[in-house]
């Protein structure tokens, strides 16, 4: 037994990077424990301890004694070895038991600490069982789950399929690690034009705001650090070949590029595309935008159901008043 405790405690110490006095310690107060439990022992009258160098374990009863000098009487607790022959099996098992749920601690750990790291990045999971609104995935070892909060509405999923999402946070469970997916959030389209589009990945291409409603529509605000890089066009791609691979991981999202101008008049006209406008007045002191459309443009730039305007503003964290231009008579 302690040899193989000793083969134990050097594999531990090896390829799950624990050390030997950390394990040493718990096994003592285990082996303490059982020790009690077994031998009906009292609570502070015995203990275990391992050396450390042959894996020799020994149980000893503490013992107060009473030494007399000078009239005196002091009172010290000496340590009394015990037979542990009875006691053997025992050890051996707790042995066991104690190293494999320590393992199985460590490994939980390693786990949580690698699925932490991946927060605010995305993966890709498949898919085990849909349910409840809720779509539970695996990723190798580790269960995923993408709340139906964050879903992208009326998407339907199906068992083995493949799912990315955007990892929100890992929660620490008593049987492993749980990480939350996102395919809602504004982040996730953030991540997925990093993945598709180079020039956003290195730099040259800067995403500066994205307003979202998922499932609809998206409006992202992009600007170059390169005079040279369009960044509309880089985000589209040679014949649409990277935007269209943003929205169909989107199922259909429509994605509108916005380039980015630091002039608010002008960025709160481009957030406003589709729509052509005319003029845009700006009101600093309430941080409003009025805007003037032709009767042409004027269902376009509020979009079905305001959904146009309503992400221009959030876009651009403006009040926009969208209003008709009407000729004057004479």
């Amino acid at each position: 037994m302690n040899l193989n405790l000793l083969e134990a405690l050097e594999q531990l110490e090896e390829e799950k990077n624990i050390s030997r006095e950390e394990i040493l310690q718990i096994l003592e107060k285990a082996l303490t424990t059982a020790y009690k439990k077994n031998f009906d022992a009292h609570d502070d009258d015995v203990e275990v301890k391992i050396d450390p160098v042959t894996g020799e374990i020994a149980v000893y009863k503490l013992i107060e004694e009473e030494a007399g000098e000078d009239g005196e009487v002091n009172v010290r607790k000496i340590r009394n070895v015990l037979n542990t022959k009875k006691f053997g099996r025992i050890a051996a098992q707790t042995a066991k038991q104690v190293l494999i749920q320590k393992l199985r601690e460590v490994e939980k750990e390693t786990l949580y600490q690698e699925y932490a790291d991946l927060v605010h990045t995305i993966i890709s999971g498949e898919v085990v069982r849909v349910g409840g609104g809720d779509v539970d995935l695996r990723i190798n070892k580790v269960d995923a789950v993408i709340p139906a909060r964050e879903k992208i509405p009326l998407e339907k999923f199906s068992p083995g399929q493949f799912v990315r999402g955007y990892v929100l946070e890992v929660q620490k469970r008593s049987k492993g690690p749980l990480v939350i997916l996102s395919r809602s959030v504004p982040e996730f389209v953030q991540k997925l034009l990093e993945k598709y589009v180079p020039e956003i990945e290195s730099g040259i291409v800067r995403i500066v705001a994205i307003a979202r409603e998922a499932g609809g529509r998206s409006k992202v605000a992009v600007v170059s650090t390169d005079p040279n890089v369009d960044p509309v066009g880089a985000c589209i791609g040679e014949g649409g070949s990277r935007i269209i691979q943003v929205i169909k991981e989107l199922n259909g999202e429509k994605i509108d590029l916005i380039p980015f101008s630091s002039d608010p008049a002008q960025f709160i006209a481009n957030a406003l595309a589709p729509a052509k406008v005319m003029d845009v007045k700006i009101d600093e002191d309430e941080h409003r935008a009025h805007v003037t459309v032709s009767p042409a443009q004027i269902s376009l730039a509020i979009g079905k159901d305001g959904q146009n305007a309503r992400l221009a503003a959030k876009l651009t964290g403006w009040k926009i008043d969208i209003r008709q231009f009407m000729e004057e008579k004479d």
